[in-house]
């Protein structure tokens, strides 16, 4: 069976490396694992960077607990001041894109970005993964458009959210929303695997309404416990349910910041699976997340130990009032 998972695992890095990254002869590649990566897929990885000329190198820093989620080692912060390609295989944390240093080399467009945290061999060669990505590009591309011409967004969901908020007009890596569609092949650039998702920061101080999670969360996972949650002005006011939702009143207690709407995004991917893995279905088209925490990823100043997603379940976003998505189908 490992034999197995080797296979597989080479067969998509080398799609990877030459079809999402566009890696070329001589080009630096950063690869930043931890204990808790699948290091089947970290070698995958550097072997296809070698085998197209590329130069890799391969890091394990420490697994990161909530308190320091956000942040990588002094040593990695040196090291993406000289890397052409980063990829994040972190399996605890998803410090490798959320990093305030990837950030900077990024709006420096110094460096292009494929995130990979929190992932298994399965969000490799299942669901979300076997997606046309290249279809999945311009459709991100085009509905990006869209939401970047709105003025304010709303989701609602038949479980009971009804939230809205705002919509920033300051660019990131050149976008005012956000497109994650899994292809990174210019500077400036950043994706996932497996991916398919637009997304933006909130406009400040205009998110409210009522949120109910039902599909799984970043740390806390899924459930059939739905989380309640309500917003006023930009921060969570109030968390109520089962035992998923107190272990987020513990995080929010805990961590300084975690109270605040960081992120909110539309998923496109058509092929994702709805399997309680919240990298999945956030992806999946027709859910949407909403993230707490940190945002400078997003172009925000609000810096934070976390960034916590939740899915909410076949959903309906609107940007003034026009559908994007209905009851968890895309229509636009």
């Amino acid at each position: 069976m490992e034999r197995m998972r080797v296979i597989d695992a080479i067969a998509v890095a080398g799609k990877l490396v030459r079809t999402h990254l566009g890696v070329r002869p001589g080009e630096e590649v950063l690869l930043v694992a931890d204990p808790l990566t699948e290091m089947e897929m970290a070698w995958a990885l550097a072997g296809a960077v070698a085998e197209v000329g590329g130069e890799y190198t391969l890091a394990v820093m420490p697994s990161r607990a909530l308190s320091r989620a956000t942040e990588l080692t002094g040593c990695l912060d040196a090291a993406l001041t000289r890397a052409d390609v980063l990829v994040g295989l972190t399996g605890a944390s998803g410090a490798p894109t959320y990093s305030a240093v990837v950030q900077e080399q990024l709006a420096r467009k110094k460096l292009r970005a494929l995130s990979m945290v929190m992932r298994s061999m399965d969000n490799w060669t299942k669901g979300a993964a076997l997606a046309d990505y290249e279809e999945l590009e311009r459709r991100g591309q085009a509905l990006s458009q869209l939401w970047a011409r709105g003025r304010q967004v709303e989701v609602r969901s038949e479980a009971g959210t009804h939230f809205t908020a705002g919509v920033t007009r300051e660019p990131v890596m050149d976008q005012v929303v956000i497109v994650e569609c899994g292809i990174a092949r210019e500077p400036g650039r950043e994706a996932a695997f497996s991916d398919g998702e637009i997304s933006q920061r909130p406009l400040a101080g205009t998110a409210s309404g009522t949120l109910v999670v039902d599909g799984p969360m970043a740390v806390i996972g899924g459930g059939d416990d739905p989380i309640h949650l309500e917003v006023r002005q930009g921060k969570v006011v109030s968390v109520a349910g089962g035992r998923r939702a107190r272990r987020l009143q513990q995080i929010l207690d805990e961590v300084p910041g975690a109270d605040h709407i960081a992120e909110i995004g539309l998923g496109l991917n058509s092929m994702a699976l709805r399997n309680g893995d919240f990298e999945e279905e956030k992806k999946a088209a027709g859910n949407v997340h909403v993230a707490l925490g940190d945002d400078v990823f997003y172009g925000g100043n609000h810096r934070c130990a976390v960034h916590l997603d939740m899915v909410i379940r076949d959903a309906t976003f609107l940007v003034d009032g026009r559908p994007l998505a209905e009851r968890g189908r895309i229509v636009a």
